[in-house]
């Protein structure tokens, strides 16, 4: 409690770590959060943003939202499914040099995504992998330790509330990559790009990969619920939602924005979903 009385005195510090949400607090009609409840206090609030990325299951339950999802199909009918799936992510770094992706200018080259139905053979022993769509992804490593990327995720065969999404990443002792993926991710950059052939052993071994949270149709949410909490709501792809920052906070302050509205939790019971992607990514 000591801490947060000091961050509301510092309005220079404006973000807190360490500090867990364990629920909220309703005002007397319950259509209305009054106050975050962490485990150093409660702060009194007149307004909740969530962008917690895989997290959203767990404050989508704190504030009692619908465990289920109800989708007007295309025949008309009304469909009932669960909210959240879970996928995993399988990423990894391969040891190369640090300019090894540089482009002819010197400059480094932007994220390659890549979606391919041709056949996928193993760089280490050329057998087939698999002859169905694939997809993988890479860009050179922040931290410099080579190139880094991943490949097209996987369902986790579990109802979203039994998922343990903590301890997250690295240190989850349940969703890490597999010596499969080690092979089949070199191996696609190498079908992808020459100058990866026969550098499968540059993998770097080690914990990696992480959980998205996925909504019914794989795209995201953007809303506002109980009155004064705004979700947004996104598999964890949290740097890929900075540009709608200031979106967001002009709608909190009423003006609609036209991206976002398409957005919005009502589009299933609506029936106005996004055009369903044939990319094995499920956010393409």
């Amino acid at each position: 409690m000591k801490m947060l009385q000091q961050y509301m005195s510092n309005k220079k510090q404006l973000v807190i770590k360490g500090v867990k949400v364990n629920g909220f607090k309703r005002g007397s009609n319950s259509k209305a959060v009054t106050g975050v409840e962490t485990n150093q206090g409660t702060i009194d609030c007149e307004q909740v943003v969530i962008g917690a990325g895989p997290w959203a299951r767990d404050f989508w339950n704190m504030l009692e939202l619908p465990k289920t999802a109800n989708i007007k199909g295309k025949d008309g009918k009304m469909h009932t499914t669960d909210m959240w799936t879970y996928w995993m992510l399988q990423e990894g770094v391969i040891g190369v040099e640090p300019d090894f992706l540089k482009m002819n200018n010197g400059k480094a080259p932007p994220v390659i995504h890549v979606d391919s139905t041709a056949p996928l053979y193993s760089d280490k022993t050329k057998k087939l992998i698999t002859d169905k769509i694939w997809g993988i992804y890479y860009k050179p490593d922040i931290e410099g330790l080579g190139v880094q990327g991943g490949t097209s995720p996987y369902i986790v065969d579990k109802h979203f509330d039994q998922v343990n999404v903590d301890p997250y990443g690295i240190e989850s002792p349940e969703f890490q990559t597999t010596e499969a993926f080690n092979d089949m991710w070199c191996s696609a950059l190498a079908h992808c790009q020459k100058r990866f052939e026969d550098k499968s052993d540059l993998y770097r071994k080690g914990p990696s990969g992480g959980l998205g949270c996925m909504t019914p149709d794989s795209f995201p949410i953007f809303d506002r619920f109980l009155e004064n909490v705004y979700m947004i709501a996104d598999a964890n792809h949290g740097y890929k939602m900075i540009g709608v920052g200031e979106l967001v906070a002009k709608e909190i302050l009423g003006q609609e924005s036209d991206l976002l509205k398409p957005f919005r939790f009502n589009r299933y019971e609506k029936g106005e979903l996004h055009p369903t992607s044939n990319s094995p990514f499920p956010w393409s």
